[in-house]
């Protein structure tokens, strides 16, 4: 094994060990030519991910602001690549995703850093 998928393993283990049970909503916008409306779709997925408080400061060239969340979720088992726009699901409320990066130590990705605001 090697040290790519050995990380992979280990980040994995240490998600599921002290991650919580969370949802992932892919919401995804269609549009309805009849009406001319734009529709929104969604589509649940149960994750374990890690989530902590964000520090207001710089990212990216983006704020973060005071309140703001960072969730760490295993790639591993989530289907999709998760999107800004659609939103996680902590403590019963939607909140937002603005921001996804990939944690990436070979050329898959092993997890997901969401930014996230209510």
């Amino acid at each position: 094994m090697n040290l790519p998928d050995r990380m992979a393993d280990s980040a994995l283990r240490l998600i599921r060990e002290a991650g919580a049970s969370l949802i992932y909503r892919r919401i995804v916008p269609s549009f309805d030519p009849l009406t001319g409306a734009t529709l929104l779709a969604s589509e649940d997925f149960a994750v374990t991910g890690v989530v902590q408080e964000a520090t207001p400061g710089r990212l990216d060239d983006a704020l973060v602001r005071h309140g703001d969340r960072f969730v760490l979720l295993a790639a591993e088992g989530l289907p999709v690549v998760p999107a800004a726009g659609s939103a996680v699901t902590l403590d019963g409320e939607d909140w937002p995703i603005l921001h996804v990066g990939a944690i990436r130590p070979g050329d898959r990705a092993i997890a997901w850093r969401l930014q996230v605001r209510r």
